[in-house]
């Protein structure tokens, strides 16, 4: 049952009613035991009798059926009208924690809408009640004063076991969803960074990337790839097999990698990888590339498919902009050579 309390999937509300419903039905059972057993059964007695049958059957049933906002409302119009205020003028403030566990209810389960108003009446009722108990004190019957001292005991276990649980499952409650928020706004960051075709790294990240690498001092090559031919695959083979061309060769880069760096989706059939390391390492990935791709095409299509690239190596103090035109250049000069070929000086 405790599970339940702080089970995400049931509504917080119907899980406080439990506990409003379970503080109010043992209060009121503990106060029909003890003043039967001291008194009979007089006025105070029946009245918590009474109140337990009301409490426990308009608990039951709006924990059967799902449905707390009738059965709240009953719960709450006896508690804070008629049952802790009698108590109240009955025992005096031993029992004062039961009006305030009355107020914390309506905080808790009334909309905005209706909280302000039904707090505020409920303050000028209690004070009200409050007033009356030290005017009249003289016409009210007393008790021993075991009676008071373990009805002051009893509302405050009851009332603070029953706050403790409401607060738990409020402050559970906004950790997960917080948990939750700050997972999808990681999720969402995470996809603003991804090219939503291929899966891979987009242009915007590039240039975040390129730049912690810069501020890292690390060696690294980009090397800037263009698919050849492309328009002649979509033409020949349609469209559809040339976005499997454009997913596939976006994983095929994606792996060559090896986390050694990233693949970047830089424009239609143009792809970036950023390596770690020199010229030498980017040329033998950029081969391995090769041959996987020319595979995959033979596979598919029995035709060979290359692609053309320039590789530029960062030197000190060079700006991003200039790494991008000096792989552009580089890669324009393998087209003009007949391209299905990497240009790296």
């Amino acid at each position: 049952m405790f599970k339940k309390l702080f089970d995400l999937s049931i509504d917080f509300r119907k899980r406080m009613f439990f506990v409003l419903v379970a503080a109010c039905v043992v209060s009121n059972f503990l106060g029909f035991a003890v003043n039967f057993a001291v008194y009979g059964m007089n006025a105070v007695t029946a009245a918590c009798g009474i109140c337990v049958l009301i409490i426990g059957v308009a608990g039951f049933l709006g924990i059967k059926s799902g449905k707390v906002t009738l059965p709240l409302g009953i719960i709450l119009g006896l508690i804070v009208v008629f049952e802790f205020p009698m108590v109240f003028i009955a025992y005096g403030a031993s029992t004062f924690p039961y009006m305030v566990l009355g107020l914390f209810a309506i905080l808790v389960f009334c909309d905005e809408k209706r909280r302000v108003i039904l707090f505020t009446a409920a303050m000028i009722y209690d004070s009200a009640v409050i007033t009356a108990r030290l005017v009249f004190k003289d016409s009210i019957p007393t008790f021993p004063s075991t009676a008071y001292f373990g009805s002051g005991i009893s509302s405050f276990l009851i009332t603070a076991v029953a706050m403790y649980f409401c607060l738990s499952i409020l402050i559970r409650q906004y950790e997960l969803q917080n948990r939750e928020l700050k997972r999808l706004a990681d999720n969402l960051r995470e996809a603003n960074k991804l090219d939503p075709q291929t899966g891979i790294y987009n242009r915007s990240y590039l240039t975040e990337y390129l730049n912690r690498l810069i501020r890292g001092e690390k060696k690294f090559c980009a090397s800037l790839i263009d698919l050849d031919d492309f328009k002649v695959i979509n033409e020949k083979y349609g469209l559809p097999f040339g976005d499997m061309v454009i997913t596939e060769f976006a994983g095929i880069i994606n792996n060559a990698t090896g986390g050694m760096g990233i693949a970047v989706r830089y424009g239609g059939q143009k792809f970036m990888i950023v390596s770690l390391g020199d010229i030498m390492k980017a040329e033998d990935m950029l081969e391995n590339v090769r041959k996987e791709y020319a595979a995959f095409s033979m596979s598919e299509k029995q035709e060979e498919f290359t692609f053309s690239g320039g590789i530029e190596e960062y030197s000190h103090g060079m700006e991003i902009s200039r790494i991008f035109l000096n792989a552009e250049e580089k890669l324009a000069r393998a087209k003009v050579k007949g391209k299905n070929r990497v240009v790296s000086k």
